[in-house]
């Protein structure tokens, strides 16, 4: 056993190890591969192991019988086998034929021979694979490029992309998140070919985008998609930012950079990473001088939600996913004024348990700044909602000790005139102007009914 062999074995879980295992007892070859292979190698965390074999769908099914199963993707040759709580993927060794749309395999057509599987893998870093019985094999000197640090298509960069030019994006995210570097001619050939990417369809473009946001330093993957030309078909909101000075005393970076680096100090959460992303897009449509010579941007949060809306939209993320995204834009100006217990209420009641994404984006916003002192008003934020829970204080209509049926034996309507009334003492409570308390906010209801009438 070589020192890679005994690397990638001590590496791999025993569920995989059990999965690559009763395959070959049961006479077949067995691989485990792909991106996993690429990551132990790497020293990184893996957890998703892919493996791939001379079984058919069929015969994968019989081995692992006693196992639950999934068909997802048994057309092309894929049986998700769940082993120890685990869905592991089990692919047929294959070769693609791919469609004129380059976006699917038109048709599939199995191999007996793990080298006709490799030759229809992306990049040759994630080619290589491990059995148990055949040891190592690395068809395309995936290892010299993981020593080098390099991203290489297997064969030409041109034939692999236009049969999938979802590669492009791939390569872009591989490069940035590996730190890699584009091979010259693969490089060359995205330039050619980056335009293709509006072949893919959106969902897939949005996949890969999530992956590239969710990478440990984002913005590399963002700037890569600039500097190979692809930013600007993604969007232009995004791209237009590069170099926009907003000759503003509070920033020392130009709009592009501060969005970066914005980017950068969110967590690794798909909301506040969009959010940060698009926060400031709005700033080009909204800029002018004061009379002192500062760049302001007002209701400059209102068009970059509506920019990140139109983005969202286009790429067909959820509709859970664009209203939290969007609100959060909204209201990332709000720790320009001082905290209180009220205002936090009200906040609260908008933005629900989203405001806690909110305080982490306003956060990174500052920290991307020359001025951190709102840092502390955030913190502040914090701690008065901690407060406000601990002593369950209301922070909705659903926490007032009154209802709706409460209302009507006062003589309110059902309806409109409820709910108006609901929110009046909501807000009243909120203002500390009277309590949580089902007496006081009848008498104060009574009352409220009896102004009304007269």
């Amino acid at each position: 056993m070589t020192n890679i062999e005994e690397k990638i074995f001590n590496s791999l879980p025993d569920y995989v190890k059990y999965a690559l295992r009763k395959l070959e007892l049961n006479g077949f070859e067995a691989f485990a591969v792909g991106g996993s292979i690429r990551d132990i190698l790497l020293n990184r965390k893996c957890s998703d192991f892919d493996i791939t074999t001379d079984a058919t769908p069929t015969e994968i099914k019989k081995v692992f019988k006693n196992n639950k199963s999934i068909s997802v993707g048994e057309s092309f040759g894929t049986v998700i086998v769940v082993v120890e709580n685990r869905a592991l993927e089990i692919t047929t060794y294959r070769k693609d034929s791919f469609s004129k749309d380059n976006r699917h395999p038109d048709s599939v057509s199995y191999s007996k021979s793990y080298e006709d599987d490799a030759l229809r893998r992306d990049f040759t870093i994630n080619q290589m694979a491990y059995s148990l019985t055949l040891g190592f094999k690395d068809y395309y000197d995936g290892i010299n490029d993981l020593n080098k640090k390099i991203i290489r298509t297997v064969g030409e960069p041109e034939k692999r992309i236009e049969e999938d030019y979802l590669r492009i994006l791939r390569a872009v995210r591989f490069s940035s998140s590996l730190g890699f570097d584009l091979d010259k001619s693969l490089k060359e050939s995205i330039i050619k070919n980056k335009d293709k990417i509006d072949k893919l369809s959106k969902e897939r473009i949005r996949d890969e985008f999530i992956k590239m946001l969710l990478s440990k330093k984002p913005s590399d993957s963002i700037r890569l998609l600039n500097d190979l030309g692809i930013l600007e078909i993604i969007d232009k909101n995004l791209s237009r930012m590069l170099g926009f000075d907003q000759k503003s005393s509070f920033h020392n970076l130009d709009l592009f950079e501060h969005s970066l680096k914005t980017l950068d100090e969110t967590e690794e959460n798909i909301y506040q990473r969009l959010a940060a992303l698009y926060h400031d897009t709005g700033k080009i449509d909204t800029f002018f001088l004061d009379e002192r010579g500062e760049g302001r941007f007002f209701n400059h949060q209102k068009v970059s939600s509506e920019y990140a809306r139109e983005f969202l939209k286009k790429y067909r993320f959820s509709n859970r996913t664009i209203d939290k995204v969007t609100n959060l834009i909204e209201r990332h100006m709000d720790a320009c004024n001082t905290y209180t217990k009220k205002s936090i209420k009200k906040l609260f009641n908008r933005m629900g348990e989203n405001i806690y994404d909110l305080f982490y984006l306003q956060e990174a916003d500052i920290k991307a700044t020359n001025h951190q002192d709102f840092l502390e008003n955030i913190e502040n934020g914090r701690r008065i909602l901690k407060e406000i829970l601990e002593k369950k204080e209301p922070l909705s209509l659903k926490d007032l000790k009154i209802n709706g049926n409460d209302l009507k034996k006062l003589g309110y309507k059902e309806g409109r005139e409820i709910g108006l009334t609901l929110e009046k003492l909501f807000n009243l409570i909120i203002e500390d102007k009277t309590k949580n308390d089902y007496n006081f906010l009848m008498n104060v209801a009574k009352t409220m009914k009896k102004s009304e009438e007269e």
